[in-house]
């Protein structure tokens, strides 16, 4: 039986993660700050798939837990999903520095510093996969969410690096290119239905390129060619474009 840990399994997305490696017969580690829905999952999932499941309270924020965390797994997880994300609002990330500093370390530090003691281990063992959620807003800065995007930005070439240093190591890394999906964190923003994906097939599509050991995946496909025309747009005219 493998075993997988998803980071950020309380999520939208991350509860679907869960079930889809449930149902592919993977022993399962789940971390989240809600012990209560933790629990939540772990009975229904066990009840489903008679699967070995075990739960961790983990704020990925808390830089100073990371390493007693990751030593408390037993077994260590051969891939891991990392889901956690934040973005509330841009306006209030500007003007209050306890905002900016949640969007910063829980989409880019907080991951970061949880995929290196991860990778580190897996580089030893040369064996293991990494699969970590990046977005498609980290792709050019936009005024309605360049501060989310700027960790997202971080996040993306922190992998690629990442991934050309241990290929040859028998470790790969996945990143994940995702748009809009319609979650909790994505509820009132002005979505696209054609463009915005239901959390359940989101997380399919996810376990999919993780488990085919994808480089770089865009979950909806058309924002590639999306994304390849706004960084195409030059500076001058960009700036004044209106937010979008």
């Amino acid at each position: 039986m493998k075993n997988a840990l998803v980071i950020g399994a309380t999520s939208d997305i991350g509860i679907h993660i869960a079930e889809t490696l449930a149902k592919q017969g993977f022993s399962l580690s789940l971390t989240g700050r809600d012990k209560q829905k933790l629990n939540g999952i772990k009975s229904s999932l066990q009840t489903k798939y008679q699967i070995s499941l075990k739960t961790y309270e983990l704020d990925v924020t808390d830089f100073s837990s990371h390493s007693k965390f990751y030593d408390s797994l037993n077994p260590k997880p051969e891939i891991v999903f990392f889901l956690a994300g934040y973005y509330q609002n841009q306006t209030e990330a500007r003007e209050n520095q306890s905002e900016l500093l949640t969007t910063i370390q829980t989409n880019y530090s907080g991951i970061v510093s949880l995929i290196n003691i991860i990778s580190l281990d897996m580089e030893k063992k040369q064996n293991g996969t990494i699969v970590a959620v990046s977005s498609v807003a980290g792709e050019r800065g936009r005024q309605m969410n360049y501060i989310y995007g700027s960790a997202k930005a971080g996040l993306t070439t922190y992998l690629s690096g990442l991934r050309s240093l241990l290929f040859k190591k028998g470790v790969h890394v996945c990143t994940i290119q995702l748009g809009p999906v319609y979650t909790k964190m994505s509820f009132g923003h002005n979505l696209m239905p054609w463009l915005t994906l239901q959390p359940e097939t989101a997380a399919n599509l996810i376990v999919k390129a993780g488990l085919n050991k994808k480089d770089i995946v865009y979950i909806r496909w058309p924002w590639r060619f999306i994304m390849g025309m706004i960084r195409m747009i030059p500076e001058w005219i960009f700036k004044r474009l209106p937010p979008f």
